[in-house]
């Protein structure tokens, strides 16, 4: 968020302090005044006045507050899906590919037979995309799960 926008924020939230701390004021002033002083009519009007005007405030303030958090959480949104991921040859892509339509996770056979690589060539390509921090795998029992976790990193 750029500097005006901060400002903005502290502006806003100031803004609804103050018009709630004067709008807590004048709520109390008929339980402080004397009721003879308010038989006139134009102590009502300018009292009806700042009410109206305090409840403006309060709105404004807070539909700048809620609208500048809906404006950040998107810029996260799309900075995050507009994150680069990492160069990839077509056989890591097929695998990423392939991971993906299966829930980011599947067993290392499963994931050779779709994939229809050799179990060398997909070993060493896990292994490799494994310490770019591109998949993971665990053992489990007699196999290999693999794991996607740059999806993991966009989430």
């Amino acid at each position: 968020m750029d500097n005006s926008s901060d400002s903005m924020n502290q502006i806003a939230k100031l803004t609804l302090g103050m018009a709630t701390f004067m709008l807590f004021l004048l709520i109390l002033v008929p339980f402080t005044v004397s009721s003879a002083s308010f038989d006139d009519i134009f102590p009502y009007l300018i009292y009806s006045l700042f009410l109206t005007s305090i409840g403006i405030l309060i709105g404004i303030s807070i539909t700048w507050l809620l609208n500048n958090n809906e404006k950040l959480n998107k810029e996260l949104t799309n900075d995050i899906s507009t994150k680069k991921l990492p160069i990839l040859s077509s056989a890591e892509k097929t695998v990423v590919n392939i991971l993906q339509s299966n829930e980011n996770k599947m067993w290392q056979a499963e994931l050779v037979r779709q994939g229809a690589f050799t179990n060398s060539k997909a070993s060493r390509l896990l292994s490799s995309m494994e310490n770019r921090g591109l998949v993971r795998r665990v053992r489990d029992g007699m196999g290999k799960r693999v794991e996607l976790t740059i999806m993991e990193d966009n989430a």
